[in-house]
Order: structure tokens, then C-alpha cells, then sequence
């Protein structure tokens, strides 16, 4: 029997295998690959995962700034006040947020073709949307896996996502053959591709390192009534396969048979997800409006999509009574809510890069709410270096704390490109005589540019454990003192002389980064 069994696996095995070989044959998958697999090693168990997830985010930029301006939206921030670090964001939001949020967004920034990118769009707001629905749900039940429910509801079709990007022609063969066979696209993906949809995502979130409940979430229950499973997997599944259908339903359905299907729907879960039928409106409505906000920030012009222009008549019938099927959408309505203060519509230029000011002068006021909420010394620490890091471009910041039994400096944590070799690699004794800059700067307590560590009048003191850890020309070192014995120092690096300029304003906001982290310093000896 088991034979039989394993002949049936073979041809969609070979079909799986053979798909994943296409698809790594695009020059974008395995930046992709890395960056998710990447993600999804770093477990919010790990010690110093916050630093890890922090530097993986940080090093793609328009990433940051988009994860930025979606922790910083209504839905993450109810209560206010702004978050201006990746690292703020992981203590405020919570590790497993942020890494999802991280994780949809790499998704979307990657999947983007012009000739593709109409479905393409319309697919990925699809997915967002179920994942919306799913963590609403999961709230609305007070389970406690809100972030798994949004990721496994989200992942859930993540089979028909990849295939529009990297089949296209296929996709639309599996849509023809759905149509005129009157079939579902999972049967119809088996005719074309030689497995299913399923079968394709869930041996890609294998690939991916996705965690086991991840993929058990991404197979389609059976027909009829959902039974109650009361353990994590089947919780997750159920709602993973509640919100997609929702999401089906809304996103693709005409009114009347729209409202007849959820209505299906909800008797279908009722007793795995329980809903009452205004809350299940509630929840709709509440993932609508938060879809609509993350559509402005990733330049989604939700408008004019499909889905869009669906969900605009679903929010209007709600509001207003059921409209006519063909009802056109009122001019300017949905924009308005699609595009938030800030948006960018398709087409329009990205937001430049913030200037260092700005985004010091954020860092500095994340840092004073730290500071009042009583964080850790380490987590406000991190947010400074951050900070720097993202204002001024260095390749490396790194931290060095003073280690009283030997009397010396030792990296600490930082950012930038094998900033875990650097920091093993940093270390000097404060004992010996102020006879190079490391020593100087620390003794005297004195800030110290220096442009070009080959200039004949300065590379006598740069330290020989300096060139040989470091290739980088020109750094900037910020001591921290306090009663005239240095306690830590701030050390920033560029790979090329002459590439650190630091202008008189950002001179004065960078001490005042320095004098923070010694103030976190005192309140916590």
C-alpha cells in the first residue's frame, strides 16, 4: 500500500522539483531565497535576535522605510507617537510583528514585473487581505497567535502567488482551463503544471524554511462543516482557510452572491471559528481599512485594482445598503482612503532618502520615549546606534563597552556587514599610554574624525589590531565618559578616505545620541 503511495508522490515530487529549478533560473529568486530563509532562522528565542532582524531589515532600504511607515500607521500605533528605529519597532510591536511585516513587504518588493504586474497586484493584495482578516479573527476569539494567524493566512495561496510571478502564461492557461471545465484552479494547476497550487506552495515554504505549523496551515480542508481542533496547528489552519475564503468571497464575488457565500462561510466555521454575523462585518470592515493604509504605503493605487474597486462597493453596501451589482465606484471616495497623508499612488516618484537630520532628530525623540518607558539598557543603546546607522550611511556603528576585570574596550553590538567578525575583532587595553587614536579619544574624552587612516601624518596611530581587523579608510570615534573614566564608545566607519563629512547640525545631534546612551548608562547602575 505504501508503494502504491509513494508512485503517486513521484510525478508531483519530479513536478515540484522541476518548477523550483525554473524558478531559481530567475535572476531575482535567490535574493528572495536568502532574504526570507534568512528571516526565518531568526527565532525570537535567540539571544540578540533583536539586533539580528534589525541589521537584516536595515540592509535593504526601501524595505526599512516601508516597514517604518507601516508600523507607524493607525492600525500598529493607536495610541500614538511615532517609531523611527527598526529595533523600537521590535520591542514596541513585538518580534514576531515586525518579522512578518518584514516578510510581506520583502514579498511584494520582489514579486513586481511590468508585464505581469496588474494580477501580480491584484494576488498579493489578496493575500495581505486574508492575512489581515486572519489576525482580526484570531483577536476578535482572543487566541494568542495573532501574528501566526496573519502569516499562515497570508502564505496560505502563496502556491498561486509564485506561480503568477514566475508562470505567468501557465497561470492564465490554469484560469482558461478553471473556467471552461468548471473546475477548481487547484484542478485545473494539476493539468497544467502537473501538481497543484497547494502542492507548489507548501513545497516552496518548505524550501524557505518556514516552520512546520506554516505549512500544515497551507492545506485546504475538506468540504463541509469545520470541527474544532483545539491545538495550535488546527486552530491556525482553520482560521488560515476561514479568512482566505472571506477574502475570496469579498475580493471576487458579485453582491448578492458575495453575501450568500459568507454567509456559507460563517456556517461552515462556525464551530472552529465562531463569529457572530456583525462581528464578522466588524472584522471585515476593520481589514479593509487597514489594507487600504498598507496599499498607500507600498504605492499600491488600490483604485485601480480590481480588488479595489471590489471592496469599494462591499465597504459602500455595508454603509449604505446593498448597492446594484454594477454600481461604479464614487469618484475620489476610495483614493482618499487608499492613499493616506504621505501615499504614493503607481507611478509617481519613491520618497527620497530622509536627510540625516530628520531622521536623527526622530531617533532623539524615539530615544526620550524609551528613556520614560523605563526600556532596557541594551534596547535603548541598540535604538542609538541604529539611529546613526540609518542617518548618516556609515558601512559599520559599532558599540564598545569597557570591561572593568581587564581594563580594556571590547565590541559590544552594532550594524553593517560581518558585524559579528568586527565586533570579536574590536579590543584594546585602556592601560596603555594615549599613543593612538582609540586611546586618545577614550583618555581625553574627545571626539575624533579621522579622514584617511593612510595619511602620512596620522597612520603611526592607527593601531595595528585596527588594519588588521578592519579595511575600511575613515572612521569616527564618540566616547562616552563619565567621571573621567570612559565607560563605552561609539565607533562608525566608511570604506573609502574622505567619504565621512559630517556637517555642524548632525555634529551636534550625534553628541546628542552620545549624551543619551550615557544618561541610559547612569539610570541603569
Amino acid at each position: 500500500m505504501s508503494h502504491e503511495g509513494e508512485q503517486r508522490t513521484e510525478p508531483r515530487q519530479e513536478a515540484l522539483e522541476f518548477m523550483l529549478r525554473r524558478m531559481r533560473h530567475r535572476g531575482d529568486f535567490p535574493a528572495l531565497s536568502s532574504s526570507v530563509v534568512a528571516i526565518n532562522r531568526i527565532t525570537a528565542s535567540e539571544s540578540e535576535s533583536v539586533s539580528k532582524l534589525s541589521e537584516l531589515i536595515l540592509r535593504d532600504f526601501s524595505l526599512t522605510n516601508k516597514l517604518l511607515r507601516v508600523v507607524n500607521s493607525v492600525h500598529y500605533r493607536p495610541g500614538g507617537g511615532s517609531i523611527s528605529t527598526v529595533s523600537r519597532a521590535v520591542i514596541v510591536l513585538g518580534f514576531d510583528a515586525v518579522r512578518n511585516i518584514a516578510i510581506t513587504v520583502l514579498l511584494f518588493e520582489h514579486l513586481q514585473d511590468k508585464a505581469n504586474a496588474a494580477q501580480l497586484k491584484e494576488e498579493f493584495l489578496r493575500a495581505c487581505l486574508a492575512g489581515l482578516l486572519a489576525r482580526e479573527i484570531a483577536a476578535r476569539m482572543r487566541l494568542r497567535e495573532l501574528e501566526q494567524a496573519y502569516i499562515c493566512a497570508v502564505f496560505h495561496n502563496l502556491g498561486r502567488l509564485v506561480s503568477q510571478y514566475y508562470f505567468a502564461e501557465e497561470s492564465e492557461d490554469i484560469r482558461r482551463v478553471a473556467r471552461q471545465s468548471s473546475c477548481s484552479e487547484d484542478v485545473a494547476a494539476l493539468q497544467v503544471l502537473g501538481l497543484s497550487f497547494e502542492d507548489l506552495g507548501t513545497g516552496l515554504a518548505q524550501a524557505w524554511g518556514f516552520p512546520p505549523v506554516i505549512v500544515s496551515s497551507m492545506r485546504k480542508l475538506a468540504e463541509g462543516p469545520v470541527r474544532r481542533i483545539d491545538t495550535q496547528e488546527g486552530r491556525l489552519r482553520a482560521l488560515s482557510a476561514c479568512a482566505n475564503e472571506l477574502c475570496d468571497a469579498v475580493a471576487g464575488l458579485a453582491p448578492a452572491e458575495r453575501d450568500r457565500e459568507i454567509r456559507h462561510i460563517a456556517s461552515r466555521f462556525t464551530d472552529a471559528v465562531p463569529m457572530a454575523e456583525n462581528a464578522l462585518e466588524e472584522v471585515l470592515d476593520t481589514a479593509i481599512d487597514e489594507l487600504t493604509d498598507i496599499a498607500g504605503i507600498i504605492q499600491i493605487h488600490l483604485p485601480a485594482t480590481r480588488i479595489g474597486r471590489q471592496l469599494h462597493r462591499f465597504l459602500n453596501a455595508a454603509e449604505a445598503g446593498a448597492a446594484p451589482a454594477g454600481e461604479a465606484p464614487v469618484p475620489g471616495q476610495l483614493e482618499e482612503r487608499a492613499l493616506p497623508a504621505g501615499a504614493i499612488a503607481d507611478g509617481a516618484a519613491p520618497s527620497p532618502k530622509p536627510d540625516p537630520q530628520s531622521v536623527l532628530t526622530a531617533g532623539i525623540q524615539d530615544i526620550t520615549n524609551a528613556l520614560l518607558e523605563g526600556l532596557k539598557l541594551n534596547d535603548v543603546l541598540r535604538i542609538i546606534l541604529e539611529t546613526i546607522y540609518r542617518a548618516m550611511g556609515f558601512k559599520h556603528v559599532l558599540l564598545c563597552i569597557r570591561d572593568a576585570r581587564n581594563n580594556s574596550m571590547a565590541g559590544r553590538f552594532g550594524f553593517g556587514p560581518d558585524v559579528d567578525l568586527l565586533i570579536r575583532s574590536v579590543r584594546f587595553s585602556l592601560a596603555t599610554q594615549p599613543d593612538n587614536v582609540f586611546n586618545v579619544a577614550t583618555a581625553k574624552g574627545v571626539d575624533i574624525l579621522i579622514s584617511d587612516v593612510d595619511d602620512p601624518q596620522i597612520a603611526s596611530r592607527i593601531p595595528a589590531w585596527y588594519r588588521k581587523a578592519l579595511s575600511s579608510q575613515t572612521f569616527v570615534l564618540f566616547p562616552l565618559t563619565l567621571k573621567n573614566k570612559p565607560v563605552a564608545l561609539i565607533y562608525a566607519d566608511k570604506d573609502h578616505a574622505g567619504d565621512i563629512v559630517i556637517a555642524e547640525a548632525e555634529l551636534a545631534l550625534l553628541r546628542t545620541l552620545r549624551n543619551q546612551a550615557l544618561l541610559a548608562i547612569k539610570q541603569a547602575a
